[in-house]
This record gives C-alpha cells, sequence and structure tokens, in this order.
C-alpha cells in the first residue's frame, strides 16, 4: 500500500500553514543575535515529543505476529470398500494424533480376468476448531498450508489415487455449523488427482491459502477440513506405502496441525481500505 492510497484527511493534515500562526518578529530577530555560543548547548531533544519510531516497531512486530490455532486429531467419517471386499478395507490408515495429518496405506491385489468393473475405495476424515471471541468488531484473517505426499509401486491396467480437502469457515459458531458453510461441499484443493502406480513412484503437492471473514465483538468463528483418499483401481497389484500422507499445517513451512489467524479491529480496517471493513 503506497501513501497515495491513504484517506484524503492524512494527506491534508500533512501539509503546514504558516498564515495561521502570527509570526513574533522581534523575538525572532533576537535568535542568534547574541555573541558565538561556547559551548554546543542545544534544546533538550525530549521536550520534542516522543518520535515514531516506537510505533513503527510496533506495528512492524504486529503485522508479523499471528496466532496459531491447534487442530485436534482428524475423526475417521466415511469408508467406502468394493462390495466384493470382505473384512477390513484393504485401504488402511494409522490412527490420528493431533499433528493435523492422516496416515494411509494399501496393499491392492485384482487378478486378471476377473469380471466387472474397476475398484473403488473412498475414506475420509474431518476435524474443526472453535477460536477464541473476536475482541471487537472487524475482521478474523487466516492461513494454512495444505500438503499431501503418495509413496507407491504397483503395475496395475488402471490404478489412480487421489487426495482432496474440503474447507469451511464460519463467523459465529453459535449460529452456524463450519461443516455446512457455504462452498464446503467442493473442495477447497485436490493436492493430487489421479497419481497412477508405477514401480517406486513419490507423488506429492503444497499449496498455500489465505482469507478472511467479517465478525463482531463477541463472535466465536469456527473453522473445518475434511480430508479424503480416494482409489480407483483394476487388474493388477498397487501398494501404498508409509509415508503417504493428507496433512493441514502453518502457511510458512514448519510444523502441521496449526492454522494461523488474526483479528484486525475495524477502525484498522477503515484507515487503509473501507471495503474490506464489510466485504
Amino acid at each position: 500500500m503506497t501513501i497515495a492510497t491513504l484517506p484524503a484527511r492524512s494527506a491534508t493534515a500533512a501539509r503546514g500553514r504558516t498564515d495561521d500562526v502570527r509570526l513574533p518578529v522581534r523575538l525572532l530577530e533576537e535568535l542568534g543575535a547574541g555573541a558565538a555560543p561556547a559551548t554546543p548547548d542545544t534544546r533538550d531533544v525530549d521536550r520534542l515529543g516522543a518520535g515514531f519510531d516506537d510505533m513503527q516497531a510496533g506495528m512492524q512486530t504486529w503485522l508479523r505476529h499471528w496466532d496459531p490455532v491447534a487442530l485436534s486429531a482428524f475423526t475417521p467419517v466415511r469408508d467406502v470398500i468394493p462390495e466384493s471386499e470382505r473384512g477390513p478395507s484393504a485401504l488402511r490408515a494409522a490412527a490420528t494424533r493431533d499433528d493435523g495429518a492422516v496416515r494411509v496405506t494399501a496393499s491392492l491385489y485384482d487378478p486378471p480376468g476377473r469380471l466387472g468393473g474397476a475398484l473403488g475405495w473412498s475414506r475420509n476424515w474431518a476435524t474443526s476448531a472453535v477460536l477464541p471471541a473476536a475482541p471487537e468488531a472487524g475482521r478474523l484473517f487466516y492461513r494454512f498450508r495444505v500438503s499431501s505426499r503418495l509413496v507407491l509401486d504397483g503395475r496395475a491396467a488402471l490404478s489412480l489415487i487421489s487426495t482432496s480437502v474440503n474447507f469451511g469457515i464460519v463467523a459465529d459458531a453459535a449460529k452456524a455449523n463450519p461443516f455446512e458453510a457455504r462452498g464446503f461441499a467442493t473442495p477447497i484443493a485436490r493436492p493430487l488427482v489421479g497419481v497412477q502406480a508405477r514401480e517406486d513412484a513419490v507423488a506429492d503437492a503444497t499449496q498455500a491459502f489465505e482469507g478472511s471473514i467479517a465478525v463482531r465483538q463477541g463472535d466465536t468463528p469456527a473453522l473445518a477440513f475434511v480430508i479424503g483418499t480416494d482409489v480407483l483401481f483394476q487388474d493388477g497389484w498397487v501398494r501404498v506405502h508409509e509415508g503417504s500422507s493428507t496433512w493441514i499445517g502453518s502457511a510458512d513451512p514448519g510444523a502441521s496441525g496449526t492454522v494461523e489467524v488474526r483479528y484486525v479491529p475495524a477502525a484498522v480496517l477503515r484507515f487503509f481500505d473501507r471495503t474490506t471493513v464489510d466485504g
């Protein structure tokens, strides 16, 4: 943002007007009229008032600070397996932890000549978080990173493995459910789409997101995530190894399991850009 975008009143206030101040001519004539000073005596700088350096440092610190919101462990929700499969699903998942990640493994085999179409597995996991109450009206800004990695090998006529992440946020958990937020049914990201199982294949992807939502004083915003894994497979074998996972983490590369947020008061938003207050 350049200074040209600041409100007009700020530019007007910066212009001084000498015609509004009476010039004390006699006093000004006497300034410096004496002998040359014997000592470097000058005005006490403390009487000039506080400088801007402290405010600038405070603003820069505030701009860099984000509050981490820890995500609870993902809960298994959906487990779809082929009708012909009996017993536990061949697409397995380790127990989830409070690290924003879902880990999967699989060992699939479909003998040649089997009657019927492709076999499909689909699993997903969900988590949510309720944030502290908004201290005053303004906007809640948030940011996070979605990452996904598949380590696999195999040989099959058809092997397509995909991952997805759905995200929703509402301004007040007391009035709305983030899992029912507008657009939640459509993934915010499909990190890996249709990955083919080949010998010693590794596929990974990552994408950062940021956004904001208007809040009122006392609102308790809530956010929700669903991580999904889908497999379509036929005629051959596939193994998905340890190390295959999808996770949510901070926007900057680092530890997973957190989403970063910050509240910005409406007064600050109006000063810089009035359209961001209610947009």
